[in-house]
Order: C-alpha cells, then structure tokens, then sequence
C-alpha cells in the first residue's frame, strides 16, 4: 500500500497539526506569549506568512501522489509520521562501487522507477526495471522550520530562489522548508521522469483532481476539497490568484510544514512537571543521555550534539559514515 492513500496512521499527527495552528498563528501574527513547552517560537518568513487556506493547500499537495510523474509517490511516502517523519520501508543503493552486497552499501529511500522523457521504462544499470533507491535516507520533516538550511548536506538554502527563475530570491532568509519542498518534485530518482519541467507539473496539477487517487482523507482536507474541487481554486484561495507556479508550491508545502512541532510528547510532559509522564526506563535513558553511560557519569554525552528540546543542534558534523571519496557531503555545498 503505498502510504498516500490511506490517511488513517495519520491520526495521532492530526490532531497535533489541527491543535497547534491556532498557536502558531497567535504567535506569527498576534505575538502572543509562546505557549510550548520548552519550544522556540517557530520562525516564519515575512514574504510566506502562515494562512489557513495556505497550510491545508500545503497538506494536500504533501500527500497528493499525483504530484509525481507517475502517481506513485508523494511527499509523505517518504516522510511517514508514525515514523517520526522518516522512512522505515527497507531499502539499499550500492554505493559508491555501484554493486550490491559490498561494504559501502547505503541504507536510502524508495523512489521512482527510471523513467525517459517520454515516461518509459529505462533498464537502469543499478537498479534495472525496480524503483530506485536515494544515496541517503530521509530526514525528518518534523522540527524542520529550525534548522537554517535543510538536506543531510544543507543544499536547501535559507534563501530561497524560484525554480523557474534562479535571479530571483522569493525569500531572503529563512525558506529552507520552500528550498527543500521544490528539490524532490523534479528528481528522477524520487519523483520524476527524465527531464521533468515546471511547466509539466504545473499543468498536471491543473488537470487532476486533487487527492483523486487517496482514501481516508482527514477532515479539514475533506472539507476544504468540498468548496475548492481544483487545484487552481486551492491556490486562488491561498494566493489571491489561482496560477500556480513553483515557488507557490513550494510555499504551500513549506507552510503545512510550519504547523508540524512535537511539543507534547512523554519527554515534553515530563519536563512540564508530570512525574508519570516517561517509564521508569525512559527517565534513566534520559539521565543517561544527559550524563553518558561512563563510569562515573564521564561517558559521551549525548545531549552536547543532540540538544534539547529540539534534540538537535542543527550544524553539519563528519562522524566517519563515509570516506570522503566516496561521499563529499558538505563539501559540495559550501566549495
């Protein structure tokens, strides 16, 4: 089953989304007092402002599989809530060496099958007539408004420049989530045919029925699907116009984004002061990772790199994964 067309895992998560809505609009636009535990304010761009009509665009689009060449793959076909927003789904690209079963297999995620310009069937040399597989797993999306650049890499920039016009900035700084959301649309491996344009998405999403191929659609996409039955109503409806481009899917889906924080998991609970929130297993967990198993308490300390409450500090660190040949990682973006 692939995981677009069936809501119904997406409970838990909705609930979260439809909740803290109401807050991050009290906080971006009312500035309100911050009421999550422990959070930072989320940050949100001047030229992206969180609206109703632009977060449930943004969902739609989010898991709307049509969104790829070849209606397999959405959004959250990767990026799977339950999961903590990453992918669980068994998957292996051979690496460097290009062969399977060797040392520097990668664990990635499953994308498209490769496609021609003309949406056929290419014998791939790695991956034959299969689906491919990415050279890294996917990262989560929840928390991800914090960090300034996005990718395992960074290449979703802070600035974020229209695809169909790269002089342009939309967003002088912080639209990593725009940067990021746009990336995958075109890929060949993840989401498109071979040579796959702006101008063919586009015209795509004006033919479909939006979620036309999904079942158990949440509420508040339901409802929205029942007053604005196209996708150029949805963007009229978020944008004030109903032409879509890519920087406005980009904004869309970055928006939805921007509504995805876990304030309120036992950890947060605990924190706030219920003492029965976390097991007694998960509270010495907790101790250790603030102290490190060590003798004495002078082990590694995990919380030093993975800081509270975001568990991250979102900077770029060489743990020795891959040699450098075989991945530059960093390197590529910032030379």
């Amino acid at each position: 089953m692939n995981c677009n067309k069936d809501f119904s895992f997406f409970k838990f998560r909705e609930k979260l989304t439809s909740n803290k809505f109401t807050v991050f609009v009290s906080i971006s636009l009312f500035y309100h007092v911050n009421t999550m535990a422990e959070m930072p304010v989320v940050p949100v761009p001047s030229e992206n402002p969180i609206t109703e009509s632009k977060r449930i665009l943004g969902k739609i689009l989010f898991w709307d599989e049509q969104l790829s060449s070849d209606n397999t793959m959405a959004c959250g076909t990767c990026h799977i809530p339950s999961n903590g927003g990453t992918d669980p789904r068994p998957a292996v690209n051979p690496g460097f060496d290009e062969v399977f079963g060797t040392e520097d297999d990668v664990v990635g995620s499953m994308g498209v099958v490769h496609y021609d310009e003309n949406m056929q069937r290419v014998d791939d040399a790695r991956f034959g007539f299969e689906v491919q597989v990415t050279d890294r797993n996917t990262p989560s999306f929840i928390n991800a408004m914090y960090a300034d650049d996005l990718f395992w890499d960074g290449r979703a920039l802070s600035q974020f420049s229209d695809p169909q016009n790269q002089g342009s900035v939309v967003i002088a700084h912080g639209g990593a989530l725009e940067s990021q959301a746009v990336g995958p649309i075109l890929s060949n491996i993840e989401m498109a045919k071979n040579g796959r344009t702006w101008d063919e998405v586009i015209n795509k999403l004006i033919s479909v029925q939006p979620l036309a191929i999904a079942n158990n659609i949440p509420t508040d996409m339901s409802e929205a699907l029942a007053i604005h039955k196209t996708y150029p109503e949805l963007f009229n409806q978020a944008f004030g116009d109903s032409t879509i481009t890519a920087a406005r899917i980009g904004m869309a889906i970055a928006t939805y984004e921007r509504t995805l924080v876990s304030d309120q998991t036992p950890w947060d609970l605990y924190r706030a002061g219920n003492v029965t929130a976390m097991t007694a297993d998960q509270i010495q967990g907790w101790e250790l990772f603030q102290t490190g198993p060590g003798i004495g308490g002078n082990g590694p300390n995990c919380a030093s790199c993975h800081v509270p409450p975001l568990f991250t500090d979102n900077k770029y660190y060489n743990i020795g994964l891959r040699p450098a040949q075989e991945d530059a990682g960093r390197m590529n973006v910032t030379v």
